[in-house]
């Protein structure tokens, strides 16, 4: 008969091998990274829209950049948040595949609509005369790829039979995490507010999207009408959401960073805030002055408008 030490011993062996297969230890991993350059906030909160109910993602993270040059206060009227959305996920059981495609340049423009926001009224195209202005040249990493993965797959590594070389969870936990940062972003992002006064603020908010991923990660391109998978320490995913905050479909790019890459991923990342920081700088009185621009002609627009009464 097993002693009370002995049975907790084994107890305490069990817990952590079953720890060790959950995604927590990752989570907090990935947040300890953070924490020398950025606010970190673990389990934040977001309204899932599509089943009405209160969810959460592993980690929302605010950095704060010690660079002369940018300061905040030089970016005066406009106002810039760069921020992360990070979704950790494991596997030892299953590959991640991605099916990737040429993207289209300029990269930017095209692919992270759905992760850009700003306060300064838009023209009916659509696109806000800040946004044309900001990814005019590429500045981001996103340019730096010339493909991303339009298609994925979660195949399992240890095939017994044909009946079990794929389980029910195949493509679920790409799908959820995806789907739960792209969701994440459109409660952040929210509706477009209304002119109801001339601004003398314009507020710009940049989201970025990441999965961390600890397992075996591959690329799959083709040669002559046959799959060529190769391992990746980080890619490109494309993905398409339209917001119930939005009128249209809103595109996105996911970052799928293998957990051994992500202290390098990190210096990317800073990178692009502060690039986007710079080219704001660098053309500041053409950003303020189409940020007023159309923020006047949507005042005064607003103003002319007739009221419901006038309308009966």
């Amino acid at each position: 008969m097993a002693t009370p030490s002995e049975i907790r011993r084994t107890l305490e062996n069990h817990l952590t091998e079953e720890i060790k297969r959950s995604g927590y230890p990752l989570e907090i991993e990935v947040s300890s990274l953070l924490d020398k350059d950025y606010i970190v906030f673990n389990t934040q909160y977001y309204f899932d829209e599509d089943i009405k109910q209160g969810r959460d993602i592993d980690i929302y993270a605010i950095p704060f950049l010690n660079v002369d040059d940018i300061a905040d206060d030089k970016l005066a009227p406009l106002g810039l948040r760069t921020e992360i959305a990070i979704e950790c996920k494991k596997s030892e059981t299953h590959a991640w595949v991605f099916y990737t495609r040429p993207l289209i340049p300029p990269v930017s423009r095209l692919y992270i609509g759905g992760q850009f926001s700003d306060t300064i009224p838009k023209p009916k195209a659509g696109v806000s005369n800040l946004e044309a202005l900001l990814f005019e040249k590429p500045i981001l990493h996103y340019d730096k790829f010339g493909k991303a993965a339009i298609a994925y797959d979660e195949i399992k590594k240890a095939r017994i039979n044909s009946a079990e070389s794929r389980t029910p969870k195949s493509r679920r936990e790409i799908f959820e995490g995806v789907n739960q940062l792209v969701k994440f972003i459109c409660y952040e992002i929210g509706p477009s507010e209304e002119v109801s006064v001339e601004p003398k603020y314009f507020s710009i908010l940049m989201l970025f999207p990441i999965i961390v991923f600890d397992g075996d990660l591959f690329e799959v391109t083709f040669e002559s009408g046959e799959p060529k998978p190769e391992r990746r320490m980080h890619l490109l995913f494309n993905t398409h959401y339209r917001s119930p905050y939005s009128k249209k479909v809103q595109s996105y790019l996911v970052d799928i960073v293998h957990r051994t890459y992500f202290n390098d991923y990190l210096e990317i990342l800073k990178s692009d805030f502060i690039q986007i920081r710079r080219c704001i700088i660098n053309n500041h009185g053409e950003f303020v002055k189409r940020a007023k621009e159309a923020s006047e002609r949507a005042f005064e627009e607003k103003k002319h408008m007739p009221t419901f009464a006038e309308t009966k």
